[in-house]
């Protein structure tokens, strides 16, 4: 059971290929399972690193009183350094992806690429979210001495449903066989652990995200039948960061990923090409994948840059 010692925790991570280095991030309350699908044939052409975050699958918790998303950001640091990975690419999920844009602000020059899915940056955008991000919450907190959080986590889960349908997160069918197929049971995540993460993304908000600074070429993925939330969200850190794409994965909720796995793998080798002739120095002329839009974005940076 490969682990490290990362800010101060046991960080579970599991390493293949060589290459350019990815590291993938998931969302709250899984674990690195769940990139199994792009880790295998990703594996072929790069390294690709996945691990369970703080709190979450093998790392498990730690004895913080509460997590903030700049901690989760410093887990990932911590984990770069550690394991000697040279300017990787990085890829999160939902939470994921808020730690990977809050990190990629913060040390945009350790880094080759960022790629996001259906995540959020810290803005409310819109009076919906500020009721759905800020105030449940607020209230769920507020009941949790009255009812059980069963029974809260259930109207919460049925009103989502209502609200956007089934097919907002995704397969879950498939998710569960994923879980299974690719190692042992792993440990659920506790309900201490489970509320210091829920505390951290009620406070998200709060948190100070510059993707002005973030450098590298960034692919901002959403679900064509997730939230519009997500889509609104895309397009919004696209309209901060230098050199982003942002792009739609059909047939697909908010575990993207999973939905359609080889539309995911094909932007993803996409972006990290990309990514590799930056690190190489490639001539564009000389290489057909500089003709991807991300990548002619990337050059049209440089070439800014230089002048």
């Amino acid at each position: 059971m490969p682990t490290i010692r990362t800010n101060g925790i046991q960080t579970y991570y599991e390493e293949y290929g060589e290459g350019l280095p990815i590291v993938f991030l998931h969302g709250a309350t899984s674990d690195h399972r769940l990139w199994a699908e792009q880790a295998r044939p990703l594996a072929s052409d790069y390294r690709v690193i996945t691990y369970d975050l703080r709190g979450h699958g093998r790392t498990g918790g730690s004895e913080r009183g509460s997590y903030t998303m700049e901690l989760y950001a410093d887990d990932l640091g911590a984990l770069v350094t550690a394991l000697d990975l040279d300017r990787p690419a990085i890829c999160g999920l939902s939470m994921g992806g808020m730690v990977a844009q809050t990190y990629a602000a913060e040390s945009p020059d350790t880094i080759a690429a960022l790629c996001t899915l259906g995540t959020l940056t810290p803005e409310l955008l819109s009076c919906g979210e500020w009721v759905e991000r800020r105030l449940v919450p607020k209230l769920a907190d507020t009941l949790s001495p009255l009812i059980e959080p069963d029974r809260i986590m259930g109207i919460l889960d049925r009103v989502y449903d209502w609200k956007y349908g089934e097919e907002a997160i995704g397969d879950l069918e498939e998710i569960g066989r994923i879980q299974q197929a690719h190692a042992e049971k792993f440990p659920e995540i506790l309900e201490t652990e489970l509320a210091k993460v829920d505390d951290m993304l009620t406070s998200y908000p709060l948190t100070t995200v510059d993707h002005a600074s973030i450098s590298v070429p960034s692919l901002l993925m959403y679900g064509e039948r997730e939230t519009k939330t997500a889509a609104r969200h895309a397009e919004h850190m696209a309209s901060m960061i230098p050199v982003a794409e942002t792009r739609r994965i059909p047939n697909a909720g908010h575990n993207s990923h999973v939905d359609n796995p080889d539309f995911v793998i094909d932007l993803l080798r996409e972006l990290l090409d990309t990514a590799t002739d930056d690190r190489h120095g490639t001539d564009p002329s000389v290489d057909e994948r500089r003709s991807t839009p991300l990548a002619v974005a990337s050059s049209l940076r440089d070439w800014v840059t230089k002048s």
